[in-house]
């Protein structure tokens, strides 16, 4: 593993991984990582392609390496994607190379962020989150995924704050959790 530890970013598409990541990564100056868009350039295609063509469990495989690949680095911000957690080697990847913070939204507050991004995006980014998704699809797969979520170390909720607000939020937790592990 990497000699610093990683900030690993958790939850479904819509929470502001990659949005808050960006912006902590500002912060702390680390490097940002966000693992889609390794998995689309490692396979040249886009991720709705990987599905279609080379199917789910490809694509988990592939972003199971790249996870790998990034715990052993070492200090960096990762926005992973929303089904990282659900196989079990991951987390424990994560836990053992970092802190991992869930970001929480409710449905609805998901639904209206991907309509607005797919808006401006001209295209879904997630296969499993169509452009078409329903706040009840957003329900249950937060159902599903919700005990392999609650095993993150902080969990911060982005309904009605800034991306600043939620990056500052992650630093007061990376440091409480620094100060924790170093004895300080």
């Amino acid at each position: 593993m990497g000699s610093k530890p990683n900030i690993y970013l958790i939850g479904l598409s819509g929470t502001g991984k990659t949005r808050s990541g960006r912006r902590l990564a500002e912060i702390l100056k680390w490097p940002f990582v966000e693992m889609d868009g390794i998995i689309e350039d490692r396979a040249g295609k886009s991720i709705p392609r990987i599905f279609d063509e080379n199917g789910e469990e490809y694509f988990r495989d592939l972003e199971s390496k790249i996870l790998v690949e990034v715990a052993e680095r070492g200090g960096r911000v990762v926005s992973t994607g929303g089904g990282v957690p659900v196989r079990a080697d991951n987390r424990t990847t994560m836990k053992r190379s970092g802190m991992v913070v869930r970001l929480r939204a409710s449905p609805e507050e998901i639904h209206r962020r991907l309509a607005s991004s797919v808006a401006q995006r001209g295209r879904a980014v997630r296969p499993l989150l169509g452009t078409d998704t329903t706040i009840e699809t957003l329900e249950t797969m937060l159902n599903e995924r919700e005990q392999m979520y609650a095993t993150a170390d902080v969990t911060i909720d982005t309904e009605e704050k800034s991306h600043d607000q939620v990056a500052g939020l992650i630093v007061k937790a990376w440091q409480a959790n620094e100060a924790a592990t170093t004895g300080d």
